[in-house]
């Protein structure tokens, strides 16, 4: 069985979102010496905050439920790159309106998370 049949789309939506979240959030990102580094976290939010515009209103405070099935150690590169997998559980069309483009915009900040690794 694969995730797509247990996992709905919003559920999977909003895994992105926390994702991103912690991956922006996390502690290597804060106070960032590293310029490359804090414009990869800096686009996580953004890219984030993008899909989170795409949630019906009333599933914006069940974000604080979602589990994460990524270990502590977790690098930035780790939680972007553990986000377009969630985003490849389901077909683009499948994702709120708008969201074939946040997915657009989560390749290319894995390109560019890749591109540091």
């Amino acid at each position: 069985m694969n995730e797509s049949n247990t996992v709905d789309p919003t559920t999977t939506w909003m895994q992105i979102v926390a994702l991103l979240t912690a991956a922006s959030d996390g502690p290597q990102t804060r106070g960032a010496v590293d310029a490359e580094l804090h414009s990869l976290a800096l686009g996580a939010q953004i890219v984030a905050s993008r899909a989170v515009a795409l949630l019906p209103i009333d599933a914006d405070g069940d974000l604080e439920d979602v589990l994460l099935d990524v270990a502590a150690s977790s690098t930035l590169v780790d939680l972007i790159r553990a986000a377009r997998r969630a985003a490849r559980t389901h077909p683009a069309a499948a994702f709120p309106a708008g969201g074939a483009a946040v997915i657009a915009e989560l390749d290319v900040l894995v390109a560019e998370a890749e591109a540091l690794s």
